[in-house]
């Protein structure tokens, strides 16, 4: 940053330039693409940041600080050169590329009204000048003196447009050829090559899309993943191999306290099956039936045992002793046996058949 007492010249390596519309002009014309302006904004109002070699500082401007510059300008009434590169601070010889002929105030800031020359014209045009650098008195950290601007190609205000805007055609970037790789990712995929309105191939849309594609790909697979793994936790849990096993197992199913009830009817039937059976074979008495049954509901295994080691009860004194009653004939009776033998035998279940055969068997 040169300072010449309390100048601030304005010049230096350019820093974070951004390229703002061209400047309104008072009479609400726009300087032509490609052509120097006839005015232009010298300083906007607000936090002006610059950087000027490796230092960075800041000065602010208002419409009173803008007054003052004006007002300095018409007392000394003379026009304001710009230079080349603030070649008048050096005192060697300085051609002008332009002078300044008014300041005024607008509502962005302060704007200088210049003429140019033949030759600062040129160079303007074929841009090997682009950006403008005030040089300004400073006073208690704000400006009130313009001394002069110079054209440079290294401002150091920040932010401030080019004195020539560029040409009004839209300037697309060389369509690159798509890269293959890229390609074959979108046909394996299923995705469309994403068109320019040219008709030339977008790399970046098409990347775009392919990305979106893969991340909804990802998606489905994690929630597939997802399912996956729930599907096999309910298969451990029913100890089923397959779904169509889990699907018979689940159909087959009911309440804990249904099941409960008809598994004790189920074994109180097959229970009575058993005991009946013991009974047929005249393994039984009646005076056993119902310690039969209790034993056949609790243990089926364990009576079926019993049953067959058994000897086969065969109705005799034994059997007319335990009922309370001496034997007695009667030969009136088709079958040979007595009232109390033929009681016995209906109390054990036996049938008729079978008692046909026991009296063969006398």
């Amino acid at each position: 940053m040169d300072r010449h007492d309390d100048m601030l010249a304005l010049s230096g390596a350019a820093a974070d330039t951004l390229a703002l519309a061209p400047l309104e002009l008072s009479d609400g014309a726009q300087t032509p693409p490609g052509v120097p302006p006839s005015e232009f904004l010298l300083v906007r109002y607000g936090d002006n940041d610059f950087t000027k070699g490796e230092e960075q500082g800041r000065f602010a401007f208002d419409e009173e600080a803008a007054d003052e510059v004006i007002a300095d300008f018409a007392k000394r009434g003379k026009d304001v050169v710009v230079d080349y590169e603030h070649q008048t601070l050096s005192g060697n010889e300085a051609p002008a590329a332009g002078w300044i002929r008014a300041l005024a105030k607008t509502a962005a800031g302060l704007v200088a009204k210049v003429e140019w020359t033949a030759r600062a014209a040129e160079r303007l045009k074929g841009r090997e000048y682009r950006y403008h650098s005030p040089v300004l008195h400073i006073h208690g950290g704000r400006p009130y003196r313009l001394h002069s601007v110079a054209l440079t190609n290294h401002p150091a205000l920040h932010g401030y447009p080019a004195l020539v805007a560029d040409d009004d055609k839209p300037k697309t970037p060389e369509a690159t050829p798509m890269n293959e790789h890229l390609k074959k990712i979108a046909t394996l995929l299923g995705v469309t090559v994403v068109a320019l309105a040219d008709g030339k191939e977008d790399e970046k849309g098409t990347a775009e899309a392919v990305s979106a594609k893969l991340a909804g790909l990802q998606t489905a697979q994690t929630a597939a993943q997802a399912e996956k793994a729930s599907v096999a936790d309910l298969l451990k849990l029913h100890d089923c191999q397959t779904v169509e096993a889990l699907g018979v197992k689940i159909a087959g199913m009911v309440p804990a306290a249904e099941k409960a009830e008809l598994e004790k009817r189920l074994a109180k039937i097959e229970a009575e099956k058993a005991v009946a059976k013991a009974f047929s074979d005249g393994k039984l008495i009646e005076a056993q039936r119902e310690w039969a049954v209790k034993l056949a509901e609790k243990d089926l295994a364990a009576f079926n045992d019993y049953a067959a080691k058994t000897p086969k009860i065969v109705p005799g004194p034994i059997d007319q002793t335990l009922a309370g009653n001496p034997p007695k004939s009667t030969d009136g009776d088709a079958k040979g046996f007595t009232d109390d033998e033929l009681k016995i035998f209906k109390n054990v279940g036996l049938t008729d058949e079978q008692v046909a055969k026991m009296k063969e068997g006398k």
